[in-house]
């Protein structure tokens, strides 16, 4: 196994290495206050329907945006492109640490969300354009193994630093946002110098006629369009829920820092543990396939966290979802290779607008229906919602690990 993975380092670009490095540090630091977001809001006055809207607006801002990004890496710069998020990820913890009243974080919740999804859109973009087909999903799986590393030690950093000054309380999960900002403000230099730019195609910037031009490929594409809606219904399945998971869990459950921190760590080990054996089976057996295999995985982990009769119960589900998401990397690998690479950025632009648009109301309809019907209901309806309707789309998407068959289906617009 070990030789295996040198071989894979020896034969992969620098760029691909230092973008490894940008996933590891980004990772530790944006990870820290990660199960205290919310919390942080409510020790500020906020409740979970004034939390819902906050993050709606974060969704809408980034909608707005997400198009603009990706076009302008496809045509423009995808270091420019990257280095603009960076800057914006590095400015977003000043607006919770200055942050003494709840008004002051609509803000900072705008840049959490844009940073989140910018980042995202670009990077990914980035590594695909650093990986050959043959072992991107490897790749992919590799990026996502050192993120998790990252993401392993945080929580248990994260809770040391809660419980040393003050608890869960304004006054000690404020210190999170400071050594945010400190880490990734100390080394976002490094792949600002060193990472090699990939121009785009030189063409001229025209939202509107590259918008055309992705709307044209969609027609002719079900699939394409099937996985804008898979990627929109998943901001319902995450935005419903995501903002009060910790709240349900402290406030529900029982759950104490150093329980937020197994439950983060837990499922951080689980996903590394799987991450590269998955990437490295769906390089050679497909996708798609494995994709589908893992999603049980979640189902059973949201029943079991809310039903847990005592917070331990949280931690062995919180295992059961680091399973599921040790499959993200083929998600990200699928999303990739559904388009020639000269589209890749103007096609995250383009879903990312329209799945945008569709769940900016998520968190929101999350809020209400926590407030109005039962704190359990909104993690009962992102299961049913991925169930039901998600599952089945994503089984009807095409497999993309042979290159020449998938674009003979896609080049016929079949």
């Amino acid at each position: 196994m070990l030789p295996k993975i040198k071989e894979f380092f020896s034969r992969q670009s620098k760029n691909y290495l230092v973008l490894l490095f940008r996933r590891g540090y980004a990772s530790l630091f944006n990870s820290l206050p990660m199960s205290y977001t919310s919390l942080y809001m409510k020790s500020l006055g906020m409740q979970e329907i004034g939390i819902g809207y906050l993050r709606s607006l974060g969704d809408a801002v980034s909608a707005i945006v997400s198009p603009f990004v990706g076009f302008f890496a496809d045509v423009k710069s995808l270091k420019r492109s990257l280095m603009t998020a960076m800057l914006i990820e590095v400015i977003t913890p000043l607006f919770y640490i200055f942050a003494w009243d709840w008004k002051l974080l609509i803000l900072a919740s705008i840049f959490s969300v844009l940073t989140m999804n910018i980042v995202n859109v670009v990077e990914v973009v980035y590594l695909a354009n650093s990986l050959r087909r043959t072992t991107r999903a490897t790749g992919f799986g590799i990026s996502s193994t050192i993120s998790t590393i990252s993401s392993l030690i945080a929580p248990m950093i994260a809770a040391f630093i809660v419980e040393t000054f003050g608890g869960i309380s304004t006054e000690g999960i404020k210190p999170l946002f400071i050594v945010q900002f400190l880490g990734l403000a100390a080394l976002a230099p490094i792949p600002m110098v060193f990472l090699k730019d990939i121009k785009g195609s030189g063409k001229k910037f025209n939202l509107r006629d590259d918008f055309k031009e992705m709307v044209k490929i969609l027609k002719g594409r079900k699939w394409l369009q099937r996985w804008i809606l898979i990627e929109a219904l998943g901001g319902y399945v995450w935005g419903i829920t995501m903002p009060y998971v910790m709240i349900y869990a402290v406030e529900y459950k029982g759950a104490t820092p150093w329980i937020l921190g197994l439950m983060s760590s837990t499922l951080n080990a689980i996903s590394l543990l799987c991450s590269i054996p998955i990437g490295r089976l769906a390089d050679k057996i497909g996708r798609v396939k494995l994709l589908v295999a893992f999603r049980p995985t979640f189902y059973l982990s949201q029943l079991i966290f809310i039903l847990a009769p005592n917070p331990w119960f949280l931690i062995i589900s919180w295992a059961l979802r680091g399973v599921f998401f040790s499959s993200t990397p083929l998600w990200q690998t699928i999303a990739m290779e559904l388009v020639p690479e000269e589209e890749r950025g103007r096609w995250s632009g383009i879903k990312g607008f329209i799945s945008g648009l569709v769940r900016i109301p998520s968190a929101t309809i999350g809020g209400y229906i926590w407030t109005y019907l039962s704190p359990e209901a909104p993690f009962i309806l992102a299961l049913l919602i991925d169930l039901f309707i998600r599952l089945p789309l994503i089984y009807m998407t095409p497999e993309t690990l042979k290159k020449e068959e998938y674009f003979r289906i896609y080049e016929g617009g079949q």
